[in-house]
């Protein structure tokens, strides 16, 4: 399926109509029933709903201010010889009922692109399926700390359904941005999914995804790296609590062709991208990213360019890298990972010397910055 259209979405949809669509039914309607009563009476759907409210489904003003079911629409359409193509293309917003939030300007019919794919890879990674009461549909919330990307899966919602009504862009300040209903619903009926494929522990990419061309599978593997990556020197690393799903990640690097290995550690999968498969995996990544923008790795880009630059620099495995390191303690105090990212070293070989100096009695721990990154100083300083 490479799109679905607003009629084909299921559930409870409400849709608002232009005004001057609105006016070319009605003159059909009138032409066809000559009054209102005898189009109530003879249109399907019309019996679920009153005399009265039929009559202020045909007003221009009511259209304005309420949402009106899909099925009242199709069925006016449908009896009047008006395609369901063109109603789609006259919907000015939509939403399911009863819920807050609409989408306007919409993307009709909607594409299944590969933003579509990586929205749903973000919603396994770290994502949580919320159950409202009062029979509302369930919807994503997505975990994300970095404003950025936070923005960023709002700007890939829009991209892919058109503009969303978010309340004051509360997403700019929340760590939890919302997918609302109307196209969460979406995302399980694409792949025939429910609300236990997002566990964490269990979730699986599905299989119709792992079968599509390199840009899907490309950009659910991005998802993964931004919400579950670590970039560890020169390899990039995934480590999940579900060996299951990390496999898939492993198969998707196969397919895409990064060299890659994939190992298990009771409960944890580890996937491990290395130097050749990130080097391969940034080319393809930089190439998408023209097309796409909405992928972008924010942070995590740059720490894969300065562990690509690890290999360029001449004396990456130098003898003289021992000393480097000491004269910069000299005059400043650093971590491990501050020292690695100026001379564009591995973390594991600036520990190495920094274990070998500290045996020398030539520096000392000072404290630290945040719970794990030691801070440096030099003995005589």
């Amino acid at each position: 399926m490479n799109s679905i259209n607003i009629w084909e979405f299921g559930g409870r949809i409400s849709i608002k109509i232009n005004n001057g669509f609105l006016k070319n039914i009605k003159e059909k309607l009138f032409n066809k029933y000559k009054t209102k009563k005898s189009m109530f009476n003879n249109i399907k759907n019309t019996k679920n709903i009153t005399f009265y409210t039929f009559n202020n489904i045909l007003k221009e003003s009511y259209n304005k201010r309420f949402f009106i079911p899909i099925k009242v629409w199709v069925d006016l359409c449908e009896a009047i010889g008006i395609s369901l193509e063109e109603l789609q293309q006259n919907i000015e917003a939509y939403k399911t009922s009863n819920g807050p939030n609409y989408v306007y300007e919409p993307i009709l019919p909607v594409r299944i692109t590969p933003i579509f794919d990586m929205i749903i890879a973000h919603n396994i990674a770290d994502g949580t399926v919320i159950n409202p009461k009062k029979g509302r549909l369930p919807y994503f919330g997505y975990r994300q700390i970095d404003p950025f990307i936070r923005e960023l899966y709002i700007k890939k919602l829009e991209s892919i359904f058109g503009k969303i009504n978010f309340p004051n862009k509360y997403y700019l300040n929340s760590t939890r941005p919302y997918c609302p209903p109307v196209l969460s619903s979406l995302f399980f009926l694409i792949y025939n999914l429910n609300t236990k494929s997002f566990l964490s522990r269990s979730a699986r990419i599905p299989n119709e995804i792992l079968n599509k061309n390199i840009e899907h599978l490309l950009s659910v593997l991005i998802a993964f790296i931004i919400d579950e990556g670590n970039i560890d020197s020169t390899a990039i690393v995934i480590r999940l609590k579900n060996p299951k799903l990390t496999e898939d990640l492993f198969n998707i690097c196969n397919k895409l062709c990064y060299k890659s290995t994939f190992t298990y550690n009771k409960d944890y999968g580890n996937l491990y991208i290395l130097r050749d498969g990130m080097k391969k995996f940034f080319g393809d990544y930089k190439l998408m990213l023209k097309k796409y923008p909405e992928i972008n790795l924010g942070k995590t880009e740059l720490k894969i360019e300065n562990s690509l630059k690890i290999y360029n620099r001449v004396i990456y495995k130098s003898k003289g890298n021992r000393n480097i390191i000491l004269n910069m303690l000299k005059y400043e105090d650093l971590t491990v990972n501050q020292i690695a990212l100026r001379i564009k070293m591995t973390r594991q070989g600036v520990r190495f010397h920094i274990h070998n100096i500290e045996k020398e009695n030539l520096i000392l721990k000072k404290g630290f910055i945040g719970k794990k990154n030691i801070i440096y100083t030099y003995r005589g300083r």
